[in-house]
């Protein structure tokens, strides 16, 4: 098939369209972020429509079509959305954050293989009924904040530059960091952070994967990191993420 490749890719949006057809928001390892129409999947006995639900991971057949849109020519299921996320309407949400996240940093046609190993990563610990999916939406939007450009000062006050004693400080997103005792005053919005999540933060903030998973991580700890994603994704992006209020719809 002229202008046609193969690829893995992992749905992270999809659309109907038509009477039959599903518009696809792909991310693909080996050719980035791409928008996909998915011919006649929505009529009965399609053999292709499980592979264009949410968070599927399929080996996909791609063709350039008239407009900017690829078709979807073949698919064959590489890795099914992790059972979890099917069942548990807590986890699909954050596993929404993942992907509006990843939809949202990511332009189009820009292949990044690390970032599609960890969104297929954090898609796969979302849907693991023994862990706290709280823990991978944290781990991956630390990562994804800081591919923006955005990491945070960790080791110095990042109002008056004295270096942190090892103590409580407490966290700007609007600063970019951490602010000592003193400055902590003029930040009304600065989220406190003892000791322990401050650690966790420069864990996360070197991107050390093996001792973030050794990490034993209690509900106040990821209630504070999830706090400062939050704010940090909604001061860095000038929106809130949909998906992120859908999660606290549900928490509430």
């Amino acid at each position: 098939m002229p202008g046609s490749f193969t690829d893995e890719g992992i749905v992270l949006r999809r659309v109907n369209y038509g009477e039959a057809d599903r518009i696809l928001t792909v991310l693909t390892r080996g050719h980035g972020k791409v928008g996909v129409i998915a011919r006649g999947v929505r009529k009965a006995g399609s053999r292709m429509a499980a592979q264009t639900d949410l968070f599927e991971r399929s080996r996909m057949q791609l063709a350039e079509g008239r407009g900017e849109l690829l078709v979807l020519a073949q698919a064959q299921r590489a890795s099914g959305p992790p059972a979890g996320l099917a069942t548990d309407a807590r986890r699909s949400a954050c596993a929404a954050v993942v992907a509006e996240l990843t939809d949202r940093v990511l332009e189009g046609h820009h292949p990044d293989g690390a970032v599609f190993v960890l969104v297929a990563e954090s898609l796969d610990e979302l849907g693991d009924p023994e862990r706290d999916p709280r823990r991978a939406l944290v781990w991956f939007a630390r990562q994804m904040i800081d591919r923006l450009g955005y990491a945070p000062e960790l080791r110095q006050c990042v109002s008056c530059s004295r270096r942190l004693a090892e103590a409580p400080a407490a966290f700007s997103p609007a600063g970019g960091g951490l602010l000592c005792p003193d400055c902590r005053r003029d930040d009304p919005t600065a989220i406190d952070c003892p000791v322990r999540v401050i650690k966790v933060l420069r864990v996360a903030a070197a991107g050390d994967a093996t001792t973030w998973s050794r990490l034993r991580l209690d509900h106040d700890a990821l209630a504070t990191l999830e706090a400062i994603i939050e704010k940090e994704l909604e001061h860095h992006l000038d929106r809130r993420l949909r998906s992120w209020e859908v999660l606290r719809a549900l928490e509430r």
